[in-house]
């Protein structure tokens, strides 16, 4: 059910995805925030500062195989979760809410396959110390948390609404937000010894690899129809630009911005 609860965690985690996923309606609106929090979940033990490799590693394999068994309790995600609880933050320790409790029950097994290969993708970064040399390195881990996180939209906009998306545009979407918030995010990864950045890259570079990237994600916006999908998305590209502007130009950026250009969009009810 979406309530208080899923709204406010939405707000606290998301500087990009709150008000386009509120834009959203119904049965959908309930899919994709669960998809994003399961997301997010998983994504806060990537990037937890005060867990080691090894216990990152063990607790992303972990909830993958816990995804692709036939079914998968409140219990079993507290007995995964119960040596670092106190560590966690709210959004991963509420992992179970996200994946079974929120999603429609008939949706919710395409989800729990795009998060299970998700949380063993960044299991294999971990392991691999987040190595990003070149380009190529880049574009692996675009597609692992971003790239592949569009395909799963596109079906969801197919079953909900039978809108049908060019999907190589879906990875370049995905890209291209996942770019501009990694050039957004820059010191405070420096800050946990983590760098995105390919060798030699400077933030102006990360920005124009996520500018490259904008031409295939408005293809891919121009192909939906008018209604709150096509809301969800054009307000997420919105948000992308402004950040790219505001990292390009050192112009501020801060909630207030974001709510001035949902606006334009009409929330669903």
């Amino acid at each position: 059910m979406f309530d208080t609860q899923v709204i406010e965690t939405l707000k606290n985690t998301s500087r990009t995805f709150f008000l386009p996923i509120m834009r959203l309606d119904g049965q959908l609106r309930d899919t994709v925030a669960a998809y994003y929090l399961a997301n997010r979940a998983l994504d806060q033990i990537e990037d937890h500062p005060g867990l080691s490799a090894e216990a990152k590693v063990g607790l992303l394999r972990g909830a993958s195989r816990l995804l692709q068994q036939e079914t998968f309790t409140r219990h079993d995600t507290d007995r995964l979760f119960d040596p670092y609880l106190a560590q966690l933050e709210p959004v991963t320790r509420s992992f179970h809410d996200w994946s079974v409790q929120l999603p429609p029950r008939d949706v919710a097994p395409r989800l729990w396959d795009s998060l299970a290969a998700l949380a063993d993708r960044m299991a294999d970064w971990v392991e691999d110390g987040f190595r990003i040399n070149d380009q190529a390195d880049l574009d692996r881990y675009t597609f692992a948390v971003a790239g592949s996180i569009g395909i799963t939209l596109s079906d969801l906009w197919t079953r909900h609404a039978g809108v049908v998306t060019p999907l190589d545009g879906a990875v370049a979407f995905g890209r291209a937000v996942q770019a501009a918030n990694i050039a957004w995010n820059h010191a405070d990864d420096l800050e946990r010894g983590v760098d995105f950045y390919p060798s030699g890259w400077s933030t102006g570079d990360m920005c124009r690899y996520s500018r490259r990237h904008l031409p295939g994600a408005d293809d891919y916006n121009r192909s939906l129809p008018a209604g709150p999908i096509k809301d969800f998305c054009s307000l997420t590209l919105d948000i992308c630009r402004t950040t790219l502007a505001s990292i390009e130009d050192g112009t501020p950026m801060n909630r207030a911005t974001i709510a001035g250009l949902a606006e334009q969009y009409t929330p669903a009810q």
